[in-house]
C-alpha cells in the first residue's frame, strides 16, 4: 500500500511539473508571436534578397546570418506546424477519453 501510494505521489508531482513545464513554454511561445510575423515579413521582402545577395557575395562579413538561409525560415514555420498538429492531436486524445 504504502509502495502504490508513493508511486502514485511520485506521477502527480511529476504531472504537476510538466503541466507547469508546459504552460511556461505556451506563454514564452505566445510572446514571440510578433516576431514570427516580423521574420515571414522579412523573408518574404526585397529586403531579404538583397541582403542575401550581399552576404553571399562577402559584402557582409562576420554576422550570424542564419535567416538568410533558404530552409531556415521555412523550416521554423514547419516546426510550428508540427507542434500545432501535435497540440491538436493531443486535444483530440484528451476529449475522447472524457466521452
Amino acid at each position: 500500500m504504502i509502495e502504490r501510494i508513493n508511486k502514485n505521489e511520485e506521477r502527480l508531482n511529476n504531472i504537476l511539473l510538466s503541466i507547469k513545464e508546459l504552460d511556461n513554454a505556451l506563454n514564452t511561445f505566445k510572446n514571440k508571436k510578433k516576431d514570427i510575423y516580423l521574420i515571414n515579413k522579412y523573408y518574404e521582402s526585397k529586403n531579404w534578397f538583397l541582403d542575401k545577395e550581399k552576404y553571399e557575395s562577402n559584402k557582409i562579413k562576420n554576422i550570424k546570418a542564419g535567416v538568410l538561409s533558404e530552409d531556415s525560415v521555412w523550416n521554423m514555420n514547419e516546426d510550428i506546424n508540427d507542434l500545432i498538429n501535435e497540440m491538436k492531436n493531443i486535444i483530440k486524445e484528451w476529449e475522447q477519453k472524457k466521452d
